[in-house]
């Protein structure tokens, strides 16, 4: 049987900090009109700031819940597909209480030579089980390809929230550039750090604390094999 996935890196801080770091602003610009210069923010700051970190969280563990529930959905599916075979198999096979209770007991389709079964109600049984192992592989898959979908559309919508914000300090300030911190940015000198002044920009706008990008679809529930 499969277990449920583990519930490590579904927010905070930590998280937000080493996924705009690596997967999403790592080598990516803020571009700003000709000038000379290059500037430098730092979105953990900046999403610290405006509450945007705790509503990362919140968003992530709400589509983390929806998907286990799917997941759950389909393993309560997979289990009674499993005794409906084994209920049916039993029934053909006019097995005995002693047989049925050996039959439920079987952890090993091999030991499935232990009872007097046709080689079609073994194979109705390996292949209730080969489906259910399916299914479930298929929710796993499902759960984190949807979880990293998600991420990376939260991660998108701050992202754009911010670019018109630094573009506009940078031009300001006459740089032409703008680099996020992160393992490629070795020293940063004070005024090339526009962090601060973007982030008092953002919170006079409507942003606003805590006003993170929204879900705008629900995610995909885990394809049947059946």
């Amino acid at each position: 049987m499969m277990s449920h996935p583990g519930r490590h890196g579904v927010g905070g801080k930590r998280f937000f900090g080493i996924l705009c770091a690596v997967a999403v602003f790592a080598g990516a610009a803020f571009a700003a009109p000709a000038g000379g210069g290059v500037a430098i923010i730092d979105l953990d700051r900046v999403a610290t700031a405006l509450g945007w970190i705790e509503d990362l969280s919140k968003n992530l563990q709400a589509t983390d819940a929806e998907l286990r529930a799917q997941i759950d959905q389909a393993l309560r599916a997979s289990v009674k597909a499993i005794e409906d075979a084994k209920a049916e198999v039993a029934a053909e096979a006019k097995l005995t209480m002693d047989q049925i209770k050996t039959l439920n007991a079987i952890q090993d389709i091999r030991d499935l030579g232990q009872l007097p079964l046709t080689n079609l109600q073994r194979e109705k049984l390996v292949n209730a089980v080969q489906q259910a192992n399916t299914v479930l592989q298929n929710s796993q898959n499902t759960y984190q390809q949807q979880i990293q979908q998600r991420r990376a559309a939260l991660i998108r919508g701050y992202r754009d929230k911010i670019r018109p914000f630094a573009r506009r300090v940078a031009q300001a300030h006459g740089f032409s550039v703008v680099l996020v911190t992160g393992d490629n940015v070795l020293l940063v000198e004070p005024p090339a750090d526009i962090t601060n002044e973007v982030i008092d920009e953002l919170q006079k706008s409507n942003i606003g604390k805590g006003s993170a990008p929204a879900a705008t679809e629900s995610p995909a529930a885990p394809k049947s094999t059946r």
